[in-house]
């Protein structure tokens, strides 16, 4: 099942994926459970004057606090849109879907260089 969304995001305030979907109420903790994907795909909205700040942070402790500042967290940088065309999509997907092949959105964030608006789409494993 695909999820889309499009959301604001404040500069310096990384926004959990899951709950950026709606999948989770709140910030991910120890308890959270994962929460699968086969696919993600991220872009900055047209209209947008930042760069996007993606962070998979599967290595590190659920309920880390995610930084841009922080050694390891950002993994890729969405392109910045220009005012009539959004930034070059990015797709995070396994080339091979297998056992352990997906990703947890409960470890992913995204920020921004300055408050814009991002575009998410997820696949839900089954």
């Amino acid at each position: 099942m695909r999820i889309n969304a499009k959301v604001q995001i404040t500069t310096g305030t990384p926004q959990n994926l899951a709950v950026m979907l709606g999948l989770l109420p709140a910030v991910p903790t120890s308890t959270t459970n994962p929460i699968w994907v086969n696919r993600i795909d991220a872009q900055m909205a047209h209209g947008a004057v930042s760069y996007g700040l993606y962070m998979d942070l599967a290595n590190f402790p659920t309920g880390t606090t995610a930084s841009a500042s922080t050694a390891g967290h950002v993994t890729q940088e969405l392109p910045i849109a220009a005012v009539a065309s959004p930034g070059l999509p990015f797709t995070d997907a396994p080339a091979s879907i297998g056992v352990g092949g997906a990703r947890d959105i409960t470890k992913i964030w995204i920020d921004v260089s300055a408050t814009a608006y991002v575009i998410v789409s997820v696949d839900l494993r089954n």
